[in-house]
């Protein structure tokens, strides 16, 4: 296998990572937060949480589809379904009930490790300001 085919599977992993990210963070917003307010409150985790969590995966969803930040943003994707698995979905079995939550976790932990280059504008930009300094230099 070369470098090409693992970045362009990289790339389709983090076009489907962050959509579905942004999905699930445009739900929570879709008809106001407060619905999801009042789920937070009800499993005992403070309500204001409930916009931080939309705001991750909203923005953050967005961010990895376009590649800008992609390890920071798939960090606190783990960091959310691990809140998500052991609260909201704590005794849920695995079929029918966290599987979407663990692959969603395996596929930012992933990311969190190698990255995404392809089509990435992080890396779009590095390459631009390396240019810059090899000209310079």
């Amino acid at each position: 296998m070369n470098n090409k085919s693992v970045e362009m599977g990289l790339f389709f992993l983090r076009i489907m990572i962050g959509l579905i990210f942004v999905l699930h963070g445009w739900s929570k917003f879709e008809g106001g937060i407060s619905g999801t307010v009042g789920f937070f409150e009800s499993i005992g985790i403070p309500g204001f949480m409930a916009s931080v969590v939309a705001i991750i995966e909203l923005a953050g969803g967005a961010a990895v589809i376009l590649g800008l930040g992609t390890r920071v943003f798939a960090a606190l994707f783990i960091a959310v379904m691990v809140g998500a698995v052991f609260t909201a979905k704590a005794g849920q079995p695995f079929l029918n009930g966290t599987e979407l939550d663990y692959m969603l976790m395996a596929g930012s932990l992933t990311l969190l490790l190698t990255g995404s280059r392809f089509l990435a504008l992080d890396y779009l930009f590095n390459r631009q300001g390396n240019a810059r300094q090899n000209v310079s230099a």
